[in-house]
């Protein structure tokens, strides 16, 4: 059954059509207007855990939807398999379909890489645009170890994951730059939690046969009015490249398990049976704390879990509020914290790998929080 519906916001109307979903629309996303010329609009997931707060068992159970779909509609993917998560919104999506890709199906054939705006002391193997994007430049750092780089250069099979697709070039942008570092491989499969590109053929620029796998299926379109939109502030600055002097591969630089002592960290964290918690994430580092809010979730607690952004977005729509402070990488351009609020009762935990005193105390200070460094001192 198709849904139409148009959705009025500051700048212009958001027109959408759903053609075929696994789980509804508002269960999946709402919509917001974006500080950016390039796009107007901002699809905003429900179960990302990025602009709005998301309880993990939700985002679990929608990325195991999605890998199920996965493993389903793109079965028998040859191995090994190299999956890629795009910065920064589906860094912890594509980590998380990774981890169940493994789950669900027993394979070890597999290694995760994600795209990052962050400088740092490794080998930059490609990078590609995001045309769309407030911070249009990717990075592609060679993997670490002998053996993971040798998995790429066996890989039969690329999964590429992004939060939604709309026109589908930054994927066939990515696809064309990391497919001359993979020379065994066969098929590409593009995983996304919502496409909609209206069955527009960009595998067709694909560097090898694609395939495509969703949730939900559709097309949208931004009616600009004009007016409105004059009031967008034109020196918002656009993002640039961060520096980070040190890192722990928590996934740039290839890796194949899940993080060792997350478990021992929930634990840790725990005061009282009645602990509720908002678990932030920053920028790219998402990962950890998704797998930390999901161990205290299913340890029995109240937990919800979001992160911070380097997108600007107009209040409206499904933008309630917003915070504004430094970004912890130190680029130099303002981040956001999207409808988070202080709670009462509600313990805020700052996860970063960036140094300890890097998070902005404006943040700390908006939401009482604590901040948990996950880096090497």
């Amino acid at each position: 059954m198709t849904i139409k519906r148009a959705i009025t916001l500051s700048g212009g109307t958001v027109e959408i059509e759903v053609c075929d979903a696994a789980l509804p629309l508002d269960h999946l996303c709402a919509f917001a207007a974006r500080n950016n010329a390039k796009r107007g609009f901002l699809i905003v997931s429900k179960v990302l855990g990025r602009h709005m707060p998301a309880r993990p068992l939700q985002m679990q159970a929608a990325v195991d939807a999605l890998t199920s779909r996965i493993l389903l509609q793109a079965r028998d993917l040859p191995g090994p398999v190299v999956f890629i998560g795009l910065a920064e919104t589906a860094v912890c999506l594509g980590q998380s379909v990774h981890d169940a890709f493994g789950q669900l199906s027993g394979r070890k054939d597999t290694l995760f890489l994600h795209t990052t705006r962050q400088t740092i002391d490794a080998k930059v193997m490609a990078t590609f645009t995001e045309p769309h994007s407030h911070a249009a430049m990717h990075l592609i750092y060679a993997p670490e170890l002998e053996t993971h780089r040798r998995l790429m250069q066996e890989a039969r099979s690329l999964v590429l994951i992004d939060d939604e697709v709309s026109t589908g070039v930054t994927l066939v942008n990515l696809a064309q730059a990391i497919e001359p570092h993979l020379p065994s491989l066969e098929r590409i499969c593009t995983a996304t939690l919502a496409d909609w590109s209206n069955a527009a053929d960009y595998s067709a620029a694909m560097p090898k046969p694609a395939e495509a796998v969703s949730l939900l299926e559709g097309a949208i379109a931004w009616r600009s009015n004009g007016e409105a939109q004059s009031t967008v502030p034109t020196t918002v600055p656009v993002a640039a490249l961060g520096l980070m002097t040190s890192h722990v591969n928590f996934g740039r630089l290839g890796v194949q398990a899940r993080p060792q002592g997350i478990d021992k960290l929930a634990a840790d964290l725990i005061r009282d049976q009645d602990d509720r918690f908002l678990i932030i994430g920053t920028g790219e580092f998402t990962w950890p704390p998704f797998l930390l809010a999901h161990a205290l979730e299913l340890a029995g607690h109240d937990v919800t879990m979001q992160a911070t952004s380097c997108s600007p977005v107009r209040l409206g729509g499904a933008i309630g509020s917003a915070l504004t402070f430094e970004d912890n990488y130190g680029t130099g351009v303002p981040n956001y914290l999207y409808n988070a609020r202080r709670e009462e009762g509600r313990r805020v935990i700052i996860c970063h790998e960036t140094p300890v005193g890097s998070i902005d105390p404006a943040l700390v200070d908006a939401l009482d929080a604590e901040c948990l460094f996950f880096g090497v001192t």
